[in-house]
């Protein structure tokens, strides 16, 4: 026992040894080499409460104040999702849109998280993924922007499971404990390398979105396309979006009109 005991001493001693004498890294390629298999510690492995997530419900989606500050002046959002990369895309929008989602309440200057009740898309999604219907799942919010348009991303395949249950303590007193689960590949890593966050990240800009209808469960097509500016739009406007066809015909005529003074003003 005692020899054991010198042994584990000895070996200890050894490598603090072989700590102290390496100092920093050697040179660039050597500090780059390192960053090629160095592993970033997950979000989920650290404190996340300030952090940007969603819940995800049997019944409902919450988005918590954190994501739902993403996009300070919108309350509604189109709820997109991608069954092939199994992850979900928020993207702000119009309250009249038909497909949208109103995820959050606005007051006193910001915005508020809100429960949404999403049944029927929430139940594909669990579909979907095989969850398990009793709990809830967390995940972490990524932002990004495509051709001036904003998102956020969550990876459905990286979500924490929780489950809450309820018991009885030694005074006989009802109390709730929270059980938090990890994906099965999340164990002996702090994370993934930066090779591996790029590559997780990208959003393919022709991959196709389902985007459904949070009361019905129904189901339409979508694709994240860019959206081009017209000429007169990059000289006369900043470019926000799509203009309806009402907009363009009011354009037209506008612009006729103008060329037309114009030659009255030649003669």
């Amino acid at each position: 026992m005692e020899n054991d005991i010198k042994e584990v001493q000895e070996r200890k001693q050894e490598h603090s040894l072989i700590i102290k004498g390496r100092g920093g890294y050697r040179d660039e390629s050597d500090f780059l080499e390192s960053q090629k298999r160095a592993q970033q510690v997950r979000g989920e492995f650290l404190s996340s409460t300030f952090k940007a997530k969603v819940t995800f419900a049997f019944d409902s989606i919450t988005f918590n104040t954190a994501c739902v500050g993403m996009f300070p002046t919108e309350q509604y959002i189109f709820l997109r999702v991608d069954k092939k990369g199994q992850r979900v895309i928020i993207e702000p929008c119009e309250g009249g849109d038909k497909d949208s989602l109103k995820f959050a309440n606005h007051k006193s200057g910001k915005n508020i998280p809100r429960k949404c009740i999403a049944r029927r898309a929430c139940q594909m999604l669990y579909e979907l993924m095989e969850w398990h219907t009793q709990a809830r799942y967390q995940v972490l919010a990524i932002q990004q922007e495509f051709f001036g348009r904003k998102i956020v991303v969550f990876n459905l395949d990286e979500s924490l499971q929780v489950f809450r249950e309820s018991f009885e303590d030694e005074d006989g007193k009802q109390k709730r404990k929270t059980i938090i689960n990890m994906p099965e590949d999340w164990k002996g890593r702090f994370g993934y390398t930066a090779e591996e966050i790029e590559s997780r990240r990208k959003v393919e800009d022709d991959a196709e979105f389902i985007l459904i209808d949070n009361k019905t469960g129904a189901q339409r097509r979508n694709f994240l396309e860019p959206i081009l500016p017209t000429p007169e739009e990059l000289i006369h406007r900043p470019y926000g979006g799509i203009r309806s066809k009402v907009e363009e015909e009011h354009n037209e005529s506008e612009y006729e009109s103008l060329f037309v003074e114009e030659e009255n003003l030649l003669e």
